[in-house]
Formats: structure tokens, sequence, C-alpha cells
């Protein structure tokens, strides 16, 4: 009788045994699976953030006035008189530059931006020097004194700068020959940034 109980006390632990081993067990993977779970989480969030991100400017423009995006039409005054579009120069490769006489920055990068459309506008190149919210009064003696040749457009009420979210001066755009924006750059552009840039384009 003595070895029947202690067999049955055996069997006993034996089944706790294994049954504690089997909810260790499966604790185990539970916790492998939240653990893999939160992994995926992660880097699923990761991927979706990257490719929400937009592919060139970072200060909030829309779709249309990012890297890769296609211009949107404008038509305002110029300082030589009557209006001047942006596609009046369809098929041209355009640099559009915002900027404003009191901009230390955008007076600094002005003769750059002079010297590279002349040496390269009969490749067509076009440069459109919009300025922001000044009058025709302030702006021409600074034109004039500079000898600058580029186009230069008057945006009074700032709607083409509002059009392309541009927030800062200078804020520069390249343009391809099909009207796809290539670039977006704001604060100063080199010579040398043009010549990587736009140089390309021009071929």
């Amino acid at each position: 009788m003595s070895n029947i109980n202690r067999s049955i006390s055996h069997h006993k632990r034996a089944v706790r045994h294994n049954k504690q081993a089997r909810q260790n067990n499966i604790l185990l993977v539970a916790a492998l699976v939240l653990v893999l779970g939160g992994v995926g989480a992660l880097v699923w969030m990761s991927l979706n953030t990257t490719a929400a991100e937009p592919s060139s400017n970072s200060y909030g423009a829309p779709a249309l006035a990012q890297q890769g995006g296609t211009v949107t039409d404008f038509s305002i005054g110029s300082l030589a008189g009557g209006n001047i579009a942006l596609s009046d120069f369809a098929g041209e490769v355009v640099i559009m530059n915002f900027w404003a006489t009191w901009c230390p920055p955008c007076r600094a990068e002005m003769p750059g931006l002079n010297r590279f459309y002349e040496t390269h506008r009969d490749k067509g190149l076009t440069l459109l020097a919009i300025n922001e919210e000044e009058s025709a009064a302030t702006v021409r003696p600074f034109i004039q004194s500079n000898n600058f040749t580029f186009p230069v457009l008057l945006d009074e009420q700032g709607r083409v700068a509002q059009q392309y979210s541009t927030r800062s001066f200078p804020t520069t755009f390249i343009i391809d020959r099909e009207g796809i924006i290539q670039h977006v750059q704001t604060g100063v552009i080199s010579e040398d940034e043009l010549a990587r840039i736009v140089l390309p384009l021009l071929q």
C-alpha cells in the first residue's frame, strides 16, 4: 500500500511539473510574440515615416512646390514694364529666385546669380528674380546700380511667394525644361552649386 501511495504521489508531482513547464513555455512564447510584434511595429513606423517625408525642402511647401513637383503658372508685373508669366519661358531651364533688397544674403548672392545667368543664357537659361513686397521705386536703384541684367519681377502682394510657400529669403527654385522642379534651396546658392545642378539640365 505504501508503494502505491508513493507511486501516486510521484505521479501527481510529475503532472504538476509538466503543467508548470507547459505554462512556462506558453509565457515564453507569449513574451517572444510581444517582443517581435513591438519590433515589427517600430520598423513599420520607421518605414512609413521615411516614405512620408518630402523629397526636397523642409519648410512645409506643398507637393507641387517640392523637388519633383510640377510648377504652377503665374503672371506678375516686371520692373521693365508689363507682365511676365512663368509659362513665357516654357522649354527653358529657369532659376526662380525669391529675394528682397533689405535681405543681406540676397544681395550677397546676386552678383554670382547674374554672372551665371549671363554666361549660360544663350543655352536656354532664364533667371527670374522675384522681388517680394517692395515697390519699383525701391527695387530699380538697386538693380541699376549693380548693372544686373536678369529679368526682375515684382511680387508686390506676395502672392507668388505664398503660391510657392516661400517663407524666407533668399529661396531658389531650379526648374527643368519640362517644368519639373529639380532643386529647392533656402539660403544663399553659390555659383558652384548652380553649376552642379543647372549645367546638366542645359545639355
